[in-house]
């Protein structure tokens, strides 16, 4: 019995596999380093840390769950290099798993536009209220609602762009000609 001819394969997938793959092993060494200060880091400093006026309520709890969240990173690290090099091997359950992983970053950087007004509002609270009742407390004020309203533009902005990459590539592995390259299930 004859093999089938191989599928085609389009360039779009090798390099965006390739990319991936690099980007994959980059998050995954920094996720191990995040995991190993999240280990070494001692729950009194992260009391100290967490009880500043400064820290925002999320901040706070992200120190106190800092152990938990580590390991979800390297868990969802590990999963995102899984997914790129099934791409590279054009395994149709790695397609689906990458394309969740771009809707999921894409809808994570617009949840994450709220920590920049909480990032400033942190700033402020650094000061005395009498400072702050000064005229370079108001000045400063005035500066920071400016650096917030630019912080803010500016994530929101980038973050439109990523959805437009991202829905971008989403889209293009949807196609029936990159779908095509994913029939088998990574043999070649």
């Amino acid at each position: 019995m004859n093999a089938p001819p191989p599928l085609p394969r389009t360039g779009f997938v090798t390099v965006l596999g390739r990319i991936s793959l690099l980007l994959a092993v980059l998050v995954l060494a920094g996720s191990l380093l995040q995991a190993v200060f999240a280990l070494l880091l001692s729950d009194d400093t992260v009391a100290r840390f967490a009880a500043h006026p400064a820290m925002p309520p999320a901040g706070a709890w992200m120190l106190e769950q800092r152990r938990l969240l580590s390991l979800l990173g390297l868990a969802l690290a590990v999963l995102f290099l899984a997914s790129s090099w099934g791409l590279l091997r054009r395994l149709e359950w790695a397609r689906w798993g990458f394309i969740g992983f771009l809707v999921a970053s894409a809808a994570l950087n617009f949840a994450s536009l709220p920590l920049a007004g909480q990032f400033f509002d942190g700033m402020v609270r650094m000061f005395p209220a009498e400072f702050l009742d000064t005229p370079d407390g108001r000045e400063f004020l005035a500066q920071m609602k400016f650096n917030r309203a630019v912080s803010l533009a500016t994530a929101t902005l980038t973050s439109l762009a990523f959805a437009a990459l991202h829905g971008y590539v989403a889209w293009k592995l949807c196609t029936p000609e990159v779908r095509a390259e994913f029939g088998r299930t990574g043999q070649d």
